[in-house]
């Protein structure tokens, strides 16, 4: 009968249990990065290997943030996998989105007027698209039944060419072989390397760019990269620190984690 009188006590006051925190696996403790800008419109798409933040004023639906983790169990080869953009489903303008994807993809006949063999490419076309890339990457995922969610345009950016296939896929290839090298656990998993990607506004001083952070049992490394890196640059030239990401892409990356500079990736800080 008391039990019954508290209970009935509970109800009527109108006292009410906190909403449980989502806990998101590709976070850093189930923790994902918090944007302190005005994101009243903006969406957080999860996925089975990724979770992003898609920017709701800007074109296109870009990600603010993409956060995953790389497991030993979950890499292989990629070269093979197709990788045509779709829509994200999640969203509510998806129509509008793999539009705006598609209008920055073009046919282009070559000149061959020249061409010794023009009468056998008369019929040949290049396929123009504009820079795009995926913040996670398809090597780190190819061996999972999931991969096909990286070519998702909630997981695009507008990753030129020159960074993307240089120090971006150096660090990207990096990191997965620090990830396989992680001693399997009793339950046999790996220890996970959790990372979080995204692009970084234009300032007075800098031009726009795309960050990665990398953390490993509570050691991080962070790169900025400025859009004009060149293929040859090594990804340690654009080492930085946490804070400098996150008050430039107005992010908390790591809210309720402590995390130290350090993560053994073969640079020299």
């Amino acid at each position: 009968m008391r039990q019954l009188a508290l209970l009935l006590f509970v109800l009527s006051s109108g006292v009410v249990a906190a909403e449980p925190e989502p806990i998101i696996v590709h976070c850093l403790d189930g923790s994902c990065p918090v944007w302190h800008g005005d994101d009243a419109k903006d969406e957080i798409v999860v996925r089975q290997l990724f979770a992003s933040q898609i920017d709701s004023m800007g074109d296109g639906q870009l990600p603010r943030w993409v956060a995953y983790r790389v497991l030993g169990e979950g890499i292989g080869v990629a070269s093979l996998l197709p990788r045509e953009w779709v829509a994200e489903s999640l969203l509510a303008g998806s129509r509008e989105q793999q539009l705006a994807a598609n209008a920055q993809m073009r046919l282009q006949q070559p000149d061959l007027t020249d061409s010794q063999d023009r009468d056998y490419r008369l019929t040949e076309v290049t396929l123009l698209a504009a820079e795009q890339g995926r913040l996670a990457p398809m090597t780190s995922f190819s061996a999972t039944p999931f991969w096909d969610e990286l070519n998702l345009l909630s997981n695009r950016a507008r990753l030129p060419s020159d960074l993307r296939q240089g120090p971006w896929s150096l660090l990207d290839q990096t990191l997965n072989e620090l990830a396989a090298r992680q001693i399997a656990s009793s339950d046999g998993r790996s220890a996970a390397v959790f990372v979080v990607s995204g692009p970084l506004p234009a300032t007075e001083t800098e031009e726009q760019g795309f960050f990665k952070i990398a953390v490993l049992d509570g050691r991080y490394a962070a790169f900025a990269f400025p859009s004009s890196t060149q293929s040859h640059r090594h990804f340690c030239e654009s080492l930085t620190s946490l804070a400098a990401i996150e008050s430039r892409a107005q992010l908390t990356v790591f809210e309720n984690q402590q995390v130290a500079p350090g993560l053994a990736l073969g640079c020299v800080e």
